[in-house]
């Protein structure tokens, strides 16, 4: 009896252990998130309509258009998300794109050069110094040589210093690896002056291969009127793929993204798996089916027009923001149409307090959704207590 109640106790004990360390952190993500500023994370989110698939394991297993045996999947939803994708991005006809919800925007663009190289043979990446360190990466892994081009004062590729890399490597396959909406700066590549480039050195379609990463912008521009069209995140330019973050702008609950890209780039890289009753076309053979169900839930819900309500809400905010600290004498840079405001790095403590992403001695806030203008008011406040009046000190080149 006493051995029973040992254990009986034992599992009490465990269960109060396991209990107070999720109230913890439970207590820690709200007192945090109140006060996040640095990282593109829409944390404005409703997770309870998707909450109730908790209980299953959701598995999208090998091709999003073939589906496979498991039936507790929901290949039907990510096709429907990759179609609202296609729409929005300007996919002349559907038919002739793919496109899968992965991990992250990292995957999509890993993906993305696989199947470029794939295509190409023996290619050459091309990047800006300002790409997000995942594209370096995935040359790295994948064994292809990367060569940087510089950048203009924004943030975004110089077209001059892109035709003289270009120029220099115009005997092989070129992949360009564009960015809507740089990690640091929030810059955007001028996507259509970039295949300009391509055209005039004698890089034909057949012998390219353009990927858009766009995390962050390419679901904030597309909502965005009167933008200059070289700038739009839109397959129309002649791009090849485009990826973008499931937990950025549209706001889920858990990390992942989407990738759309020109139907035959995956033909070339498909196998059939038996036992899966499917194609093996994605880099995880298994895809999470409820960030599959938060993405739909995201797009369904808000629509184009919340889409729309969001971005140009976020732009006047960022305005607000940068005008805010720009009233200090605070220098500051704010790219047209960017979330992303840029300024000296401040103290430690409002670093970590406000989880500041930093670069050298820049430092950024990016207003998503959540960012309202309380939090703004509040850090502008804390950050021009610590600003000495009479500095002009240069940050940005």
């Amino acid at each position: 009896m006493k051995l029973t109640c040992d254990i009986l106790d034992t599992r009490l004990s465990k269960t109060a252990v396991i209990n107070a360390t999720l109230d913890k952190l439970g207590n820690k993500f709200a007192d945090r998130s109140a006060k996040h500023l640095g990282y593109p994370f829409n944390l404005d989110f409703d997770a309870w309509p998707i909450h109730q698939f908790g209980k299953f394991l959701i598995n999208n297993l090998g091709d999003p258009y073939v589906g496979s045996h498991y039936a507790t999947e929901v290949c039907g939803v990510e096709r429907e998300v990759v179609g609202w994708f296609a729409r929005v991005w300007e996919c002349a006809d559907p038919e002739e794109y793919w496109g899968a919800v992965g991990a992250s925007g990292t995957e999509g663009n890993l993906w993305s050069i696989y199947l470029a190289r794939e295509t190409l043979g023996n290619p050459v990446l091309i990047h800006s110094t300002e790409a997000h360190y995942s594209v370096p990466k995935a040359a790295k892994i994948l064994r292809i040589e990367a060569l940087t081009c510089e950048v203009d004062h924004t943030g975004a590729i110089c077209p001059d210093a892109l035709r003289e890399v270009v120029q220099a490597n115009r005997h092989r396959c070129v992949i360009l690896a564009l960015t809507c909406g740089t990690t640091m700066k929030g810059a955007h590549d001028d996507i259509a002056s970039c295949i300009s480039v391509l055209d005039q050195v004698g890089i034909d379609p057949s012998r390219r291969f353009v990927h858009v990463d766009g995390a962050l912008n390419a679901m904030v521009l597309p909502f965005v009127d009167g933008l200059p069209r070289g700038i739009r995140p839109s397959f129309r330019h002649g791009i090849d793929s485009m990826s973008t973050s499931g937990h950025k702008m549209i706001g889920t609950p858990m990390p992942c993204g989407v990738l759309v890209v020109r139907r035959e780039h995956v033909r070339r890289v498909a196998s059939t798996v038996s036992y899966l009753r499917s194609d093996d076309t994605t880099l995880m053979g298994s895809r999470n089916g409820h960030a599959v169900l938060a993405i739909w839930n995201r797009l369904t819900r808000l629509g184009i027009a919340g889409f729309r309500h969001l971005a140009r809400t976020c732009i006047e905010r960022a305005d607000g923001f940068a005008g805010a600290l720009r009233s200090a004498s605070v220098p500051v840079l704010l790219n047209p149409c960017s979330l992303t405001v840029v300024f000296p790095k401040p103290s430690e403590r409002l670093v970590n307090e406000y989880q500041l992403a930093c670069h050298g001695n820049c430092a950024h806030a990016i207003v998503m959704p959540n960012v309202k203008a309380d939090l703004i008011d509040r850090f502008v406040g804390d950050y021009t207590a610590e600003w000495p009046c009479n500095s002009r000190q240069k940050v940005f080149s």
